[in-house]
């Protein structure tokens, strides 16, 4: 593999020790990271990684998200939408969220956007967040190539063993000097340490990529995107973690104490600049 702070070098890889797997499908686990570029990927490798999200159970698809979760995190979601809408500008025209898992974040994101919002996934049926107006499945998005405003990749592209073709598919969908939106969790972010390999954004063997803001930034260069603007985000992930950390199965409970934390992990964000996850807003130059 290329090295992203290096393209004339190959990475040089250690092993951050192993993790747990928390699909239960893959057995042993672990992260490499370059010494050279700090960008990790994750072992064994996964050419497909389709068998993951079959049955939409991982938390991708917020399948603990009923009643009260359900209503605390439409709030937070309400309030990472517009923070997003300012950052890409007006007008938004017609918006792509692809991988969007539940649809939750899409319909919030469509409630607050003066433009059109739908969402896509690799399931051909919508998910229970969206109506068949709001969604394409595969087959009606290849159809659509080219023809969005905003295409967005939020906490998608760590997904794939092959970062730049997914990056290349996704960016295709929108139209020439049209707007790409990827967010991935970051690699360097504060509570890699205090948490470990409890973290909740390792998420192995889901994450398939580790980046950090320069190799996000390359991805996106050496892919036909012109890179606007980045930004450091602080997604709630101290509930998670905590439950993680002691073994437990994410629950109301875990969501609550992560609320609670919620403004110590802003603080301690704020104070490092190390946030939770980089966001990356490009123009697709091709």
């Amino acid at each position: 593999m290329a090295c992203f702070g290096d393209s004339e070098k190959d990475c040089q890889f250690v092993s951050l020790g192993e993790f747990v797997d928390r699909s239960g499908k893959v057995g042993p686990v672990q992260v490499l990271r370059c010494e050279r570029c700090g960008h990790g990927i994750s072992i064994p490798p996964l050419p497909n990684v389709s068998f993951l999200y079959e049955d939409r159970q991982s938390q991708d698809y917020q399948p603990d998200s009923k009643g009260l979760s359900h209503v605390i995190k439409d709030l937070a979601f309400r309030s990472q939408a517009r923070k997003l809408l300012n950052q890409i500008g007006e007008p938004y025209g017609t918006i792509l969220d692809f991988g969007c898992g539940s649809g939750q974040f899409t319909r919030v994101l469509d409630d607050i956007a003066h433009g059109q919002v739908v969402g896509s996934d690799m399931h051909s049926e919508a998910p229970f967040e969206l109506t068949d107006e709001q969604y394409l499945g595969p087959a009606e998005l290849a159809e659509r190539r080219g023809a969005f405003d905003v295409v967005m990749a939020m906490h998608v592209i760590e997904h794939d063993d092959d970062a730049d073709a997914l990056l290349r598919n996704v960016a295709g969908y929108a139209r020439p000097g049209g707007k790409v939106v990827v967010e991935v969790p970051n690699i360097d972010c504060v509570w890699t340490g205090p948490f470990g390999k409890y973290w909740d954004a390792w998420y192995l063997p889901y994450h398939r990529q580790h980046f950090t803001q320069e190799s996000l930034i390359k991805l996106m260069h050496r892919n036909g995107l012109k890179v606007e603007s980045v930004h450091g985000v602080t997604v709630p992930t101290m509930g998670r973690s905590f439950a993680n950390l002691f073994g437990k199965t994410n629950n109301l409970f875990w969501l609550l104490l992560g609320i609670i934390a919620y403004p110590f992990q802003l603080l301690g964000e704020a104070i490092t600049g190390r946030r939770t996850a980089i966001r990356a807003i490009a123009s697709r130059t091709n």
